[in-house]
């Protein structure tokens, strides 16, 4: 899709489909982790020596990347390339 939305910048409908494509993935991924995922968690009690049981916030927010590397290694080139 992303190739599509470079080709028709200004097409609304395309936009919303992305959007709701996104939005639906959300929500199948946090009913997932609900339903399969967190009852095992708490079955372990995988908070107590890892991270604590995820939360809806956790799922909405937008994603974070971090790129380490030295001077001159193509972080910048990168990010470029993945705009």
């Amino acid at each position: 899709l992303a190739k599509l939305g470079q080709k028709y910048e200004g097409n609304e409908i395309l936009k919303q489909m992305e959007e709701r494509n996104y939005s639906n993935v959300i929500s199948e991924l946090k009913m997932v982790y609900k339903h399969s995922v967190r009852p095992l968690e708490e079955a372990y009690k995988f908070e107590s020596f890892a991270t604590p049981c995820l939360e809806d916030v956790d799922f909405d927010a937008k994603p974070m990347v971090l790129l380490l590397g030295q001077y001159s290694v193509g972080k910048t080139t990168f990010i470029r390339h993945l705009l």
